[in-house]
């Protein structure tokens, strides 16, 4: 759905949340803690490059677990970056890619989930989230030079896009010729979850899992760990939302990161529009809460393009809470919000 979240491109690709002051954006993580009875648990965290951005752990553990604990995070960071990104050939989904399809018990439990997430997200948004727009993503190049493409490129382009071109029956998944899935509109978001879980498998108390702006974090039960995240606002780059949360996730999808203005003076941004190939405008950024950072993230992409009257339609079961920041021809900006 977006250039750079094909996931390896420029730090662009999290558009929101930035955690710890650590972010090369001016977010703020702001962490509350009520330690946990035994003094033997710490709090230690982590950052590094993972899925062509950066990654922040934070994990509540046993002082004599913490390392394996966040070791295993960052072995699991390196092997979804690998699968679900389209940069490695030898990758899961670019070998679907490459063949055109593939059985259903040959993909794994990881690219299964994104798969489905997917499905969901392009069901509940009427398409505007569409997780097979590869050829689209590559032809604007914002995971490494961007630029205008002619529009008859965009018209070609468009008819290999769209959920028509991917099909599934009871035993495998299988693309229209030409079509390419590109899941960076979700994947970072899932690979903040299956990292957050596996930490929770392996002993943390607690976690967060920050990847390229979106968070997931909580605890085990009885864990007292409020988490203060800052949101950036679209303009300024300071903080445009304070929230707390103890256990959920949050996305942001925004028009600040990865664009470029053309000869003309057009500013063009990263968040594609499924209807006509081109980018989104009109919305400046895009903030969901809500149980996973899978969902979040898709959410928060469809949104970009639909915007209020695609955020109005969505299941309240899927969310607790969205916030579009809109911008008018005069480059006003407008908020609105819902709860789910």
């Amino acid at each position: 759905m977006r250039g750079d979240r094909a996931q390896r491109g420029a730090i662009s690709a999290g558009r929101l949340l930035f955690v710890l002051l650590l972010s090369l954006s001016a977010a703020i993580l702001m962490r509350i803690l009520l330690s946990p009875e035994s003094s033997s648990f710490i709090e230690v965290s982590r950052r590094n490059a993972a899925l062509g951005t950066f990654s922040t752990f934070i994990i509540i553990a046993s002082e004599d677990s913490t390392e394996m604990i966040l070791d295993s995070m960052d072995s699991l960071a390196a092997c979804l970056d690998r699968e679900l990104g389209v940069f490695d050939p030898e990758g899961e989904l670019s070998r679907l890619n490459s063949s055109g399809g593939a059985s259903l018990d040959s993909i794994s439990v990881h690219l299964a989930e994104v798969l489905r997430i997917s499905l969901l997200a392009a069901e509940v948004t009427d398409s505007l989230f569409d997780p097979a727009m590869g050829p689209l993503v590559d032809l604007w190049g914002f995971a490494s030079s961007p630029a205008l493409p002619e529009s008859a490129s965009i018209c070609s382009v468009l008819a290999l896009s769209g959920i028509d071109n991917i099909s599934f029956d009871s035993n495998s998944v299988a693309l229209a010729g030409g079509a390419r899935l590109d899941l960076g509109a979700v994947a970072k978001g899932y690979t903040a979850d299956a990292i957050y879980d596996l930490a929770l498998s392996r002993g943390a108390l607690a976690a967060l899992v920050e990847i390229g702006g979106e968070i997931r974090c909580g605890g085990m039960p009885g864990t007292d760990r409020l988490w203060i995240i800052g949101v950036r606002d679209p303009r300024s780059g300071g903080t445009s939302d304070i929230l707390e949360m103890t256990n959920g996730a949050v996305a942001t999808s925004g028009d600040y990161e990865s664009c470029f203005i053309d000869q003309d003076g057009t500013r063009y941004c990263h968040i594609l529009d499924p209807r006509t190939g081109y980018p989104e405008s009109g919305v400046a950024s895009v903030t969901v809460r809500a149980p996973t950072a899978g969902i979040a993230d898709a959410l928060a992409t469809a949104i970009a393009v639909g915007g209020v009257s695609l955020a109005e339609e969505l299941p309240d079961s899927l969310f607790f809470s969205i916030t579009v920041i809109t911008v008018d021809s005069a480059g006003a900006l407008q908020e609105w919000r819902r709860d789910g």
